[in-house]
Parts: C-alpha cells; structure tokens; sequence
C-alpha cells in the first residue's frame, strides 16, 4: 500500500525531547549538541517564571519547540554522534504521512495536552483520516489524557516505552544534583531547582492508591526501613516531600533557601498534576472499553530499573535541622523491576480499562525502544488491521 492510502502518523515525543528555540530570532538553545553534553558549552537558559497567567497557564519565556530531537551532533548538525528519534523519523518520513507535533516538556501538561487535541483535530482535517498516533514515553501520559476525553479523533495509537502509570523515580531528578539530572558530562543544564520552573515531569508522580485503580501488579513505591511495610505517601502534598526531606527539601538539591514563593507554586503544580491524573483514568472520564481505537505496546526489556524507595528514621536524616525524622532515601535501599532503564515494563502499559491488542516487547533501552523499525512497522500495520 502508498503512504495516501495509509492513514496519517502523527508522532509525539518524550520529556526533554525537542528542540526549543528563541522565537524572536529563530536561534536554536535547546538541543543535544556536543558542547552542551559534554559540559563544554554554555547551558541554555531553560528555566520559567513561577508564576501564572491570567488563562492559569504558566508564564513563558521566549523559547518555543520546534521539532522533535532528531540526533546528537556537533559542527552545527553537521556530524551526528547518536540517535535520538532519528531512525523512527527519517523512517516514517519515507514511508508514512509523517506529522510531528513538537511541545514545550517544560509546561504543564493539561496545556500541552489541549495543544495536541487541537493537532490531531488539524490533521484530521487535513488528511481526510483519523491519525495513527506513535508515542514515545511523556508523549504516551499526554495520549492517553486525550484519550480519555477524545477518543473519537483516534485511527488507533501506538504506545512505545510508555510513561503513562503512576510512579515516583522522578522524584530523584527533582531531588538531587547530577544523578539522573546528569546528561552525558553535563551536570549542570538539569538541577531540582531548574526542574521546579519546568514542572511537566511531576505530572508522572503517584496520588495515593492511584496503582491500584491503573490494575498494577506492584503497587508499592515506597517502604518502611523497620518492617518492610508499604507507605502510601501523598506526592500531590507539599508536605509530604517536605516531611520526608524529598525535592527542593532534600540536603543535596542545590537549593539553599526555600522561599514562601517556590512553595506556593510548587503546591500550585502538584495540584495541577492530581488533577491532570485524576484524567487519565476511565473510571473518572467515563471512558468505555468500546470507544477505545485499537492500541498497541512496544516496550523495553534492558535492565533493572528503579521503582520503589525507603522510608528511614535516621539521626543522621538528609534534614536541615529536623532532628532525626524520617526521610526517602532515594541512594540506599532502592526496589528495581525490569525495564529500559527509565520505565518499567508493567508501567507501560495503559490502565486496565483500556484494551490493547498487541504488547511487544524488545531489549532496548528507554531512548531507543521506538527505533526498532521492523515491530513499529508490525505493530502500525496490525492496528490498521484491527480498525477495519
């Protein structure tokens, strides 16, 4: 079959995925490029207002995304050192009705998940077909919001390395200097108090009994050092991560003073979170199984993969000044489950309400699940199957 008899692809990539660029001036600021990586350049300046306009979206800068990362490369994109989305890209570019719809990961994601509907919309307008949606890990959390809400815009969906169910590893890249925040050599382009104006990721984070709702086999993100017992610990609370010395609380998150500011628009984001996930459940949105487009999974089997953290009483606590109360301790203690790294495989899988047809899965890595042409391929081909 010809890519126009095909129904057109609309790909949505992950966080810290696309490149934003100064738009007065065009100039490129965010990308993967050898300097930045290697700690060699100057970082770009990513951070956002803590603050709210007057539509309840967050305040912007200058910058905007204007396309998915393709590869990372030095001389001005003219040597590529690796793949990002490149493969999959260059692939369905030859051989598909390629749309790529290109975010701002830093935002909110009730706004970008607003931004995309009105994209799938446009294409379907354009096209004449309801897209094939090809998802890669946050653009799989920002699907399935539309999903539940707008299921009828939908050929079918493509979840790939999907970071759609409630967890808490992201609490690290909001906790710690360097550690997961750390890109190649570069330490510094990504902190917790960089991540705080950039609040997409907490968007990932677990409300309490949420794993249970999704259908999880494991549901416990947290457990007490003393008896091995789950904690179900509110991650939508501000007092939680202050309580157990988590986020901008923790002694190793670079940040020296916590002012009144940064903790009203921290709640503020939580409580935008809750609600965004509070979408994602059918249970909630009135979602039915038979309004559902065919949905296929392709995920990643490489490595143990961190899940689940320990509740400790410490007099030796990561506090300041807390006199010994309990604290995450996000370094010793860690629960891991299969994975690619960044999510687990039962986490790639949409709530249970939502049917899926085929579940594939590789040893790839979380970056490179999607860049498995041949069962993308397979899996594009088997959900127009099932459509008609």
């Amino acid at each position: 079959m010809s890519a126009k008899s095909l129904p057109p692809v609309v790909f949505i990539h992950g966080w810290k995925a696309s490149v934003l660029a100064d738009k007065n001036t065009g100039k490129d600021e965010f990308d993967y490029t050898f300097g930045v990586v290697m700690g060699l350049a100057k970082d770009p300046s990513i951070e956002l207002p803590m603050e709210w306009d007057n539509n309840g979206n967050q305040v912007k800068d200058n910058l905007i995304a204007t396309e998915a990362c393709h590869s990372a490369t030095c001389m001005c994109r003219m040597v590529k050192l690796g793949d990002i989305y490149g493969p999959l890209l260059d692939h369905l570019e030859k051989t598909r009705d390629l749309h790529v719809f290109a975010y701002d990961w830093r935002l909110c994601l009730d706004e970008t998940a607003e931004h995309f509907t009105q994209f799938l919309r446009n294409v379907k307008e354009i096209t004449g077909q309801s897209p094939q949606v090809v998802a890669h890990s946050m653009g799989c959390l920002i699907t399935l919001h539309v999903l539940n809400h707008n299921p009828d815009i939908f050929h079918s969906i493509l979840f790939g390395a999907g970071a759609m169910s409630p967890n808490a590893s992201v609490a690290k890249d909001y906790s710690l200097v360097g550690e997961k925040n750390t890109i190649v050599r570069n330490t510094t382009m990504f902190s917790p108090k960089i991540n705080l104006s950039n609040p997409a990721a907490l968007h990932f984070m677990a409300y309490p009994g949420e794993r249970e709702l999704y259908g999880k086999p494991t549901t416990a993100l947290f457990r007490d050092s003393d008896n091995n017992n789950s904690l179900d610990l509110d991650l939508h609370n501000i007092d939680t991560w202050k309580q157990y010395k988590i986020g901008i609380y923790h002694s190793e998150s670079g940040v020296d003073v916590v002012t009144k500011k940064m903790e009203t628009w921290f709640q503020s984001v939580l409580d935008k979170a809750h609600n965004f996930r509070l979408g994602l459940l059918p249970k909630n949105t009135g979602l039915k199984a038979s309004d559902c487009p065919p949905i296929s999974v392709l995920r990643g089997d490489h490595s143990e993969t961190e899940f689940s953290y320990t509740v400790r009483r410490s007099s030796k606590s990561t506090a300041r000044n807390d006199g010994g109360s309990s604290y995450v301790d996000l370094k010793e203690g860690i629960g891991y489950l299969r994975g690619d790294g960044r999510v687990t495989l039962e986490d790639t899988v949409p709530p249970t309400d939502i049917p899926v047809c085929k579940i594939v899965t590789n040893a790839r890595e979380h970056s490179e699940v999607l860049n498995d042409l041949e069962n993308v391929d397979m899996l594009l081909n088997l959900l127009i199957t099932e459509r008609k």
